[in-house]
């Protein structure tokens, strides 16, 4: 599965040469997992494809996709199974090219529902595609900011305020002191200072 979406074998950080990997699957196959390591040690095992050529005449398998099961040493050829009607085939390495599964290009779409994973399939990668595209639509449109959103909301709200008659009344933030209110309080501070010393 995680093959036919493009992965890929890496060994401390680095993406293991051809000879490693090689050596890698003989390794599996000693533990007893011989169809993990054929899969494994071929250039397409487990890949999802395109069937880029006509193979026997079969025009229409021509743009297709498939996913490559296994690879038949004697024939020098793969064992594909076609996606959306699982049809099983034999073809050559020049019928195939490697189509990862993508966001986009999944094949099939999966979804949680009553906590439940649910795998929805398709007729045809277009229809597949269709489906993905529908699914983003409204994404788009929700995340358009409007640059005058902030200017009409204010005018609004004036607007509102002219409606009820209290369009002099001060918002939240006249009431911090003004520059031009300080010298007026503070000569009221004095002049109260002065009342009490000519009291006593």
């Amino acid at each position: 599965l995680i093959l036919s979406w493009g992965a890929e074998l890496f060994e401390q950080g680095e993406r293991v040469t051809k000879e490693r990997k090689l050596t890698l699957c003989h390794c599996i196959s000693a533990r007893g997992n011989a169809e993990i390591a054929n899969l494994m040690s071929s250039e397409l095992g487990g890949r999802r494809c395109e069937i880029v050529s006509a193979p026997n005449n079969r025009d229409d398998l021509v743009g297709k996709t498939c996913v490559v099961e296994e690879y038949v040493k004697i024939s020098d050829q793969y064992k594909v199974r076609m996606e959306f009607t699982n049809e099983e085939l034999l073809l050559g390495v020049g019928n195939l090219k490697r189509r990862d599964r993508t966001p986009q290009d999944p094949g099939y779409y999966v979804e949680c529902k009553n906590n439940r994973l649910i795998r929805r399939d398709f007729k045809s990668n277009e229809e597949c595609q269709a489906f993905i595209a529908s699914l983003g639509e409204g994404v788009g449109e929700l995340s358009k900011v409007d640059p005058d959103a902030e200017a009409k909301a204010e005018q609004a709200a004036a607007d509102l305020l002219a409606e009820l008659g209290l369009e002099d009344m001060e918002g939240p933030s006249s009431k911090a002191p003004k520059k031009n209110d300080q010298p007026a309080a503070s000569s009221k501070k004095k002049k109260g200072r002065g009342k009490k010393k000519g009291r006593r």
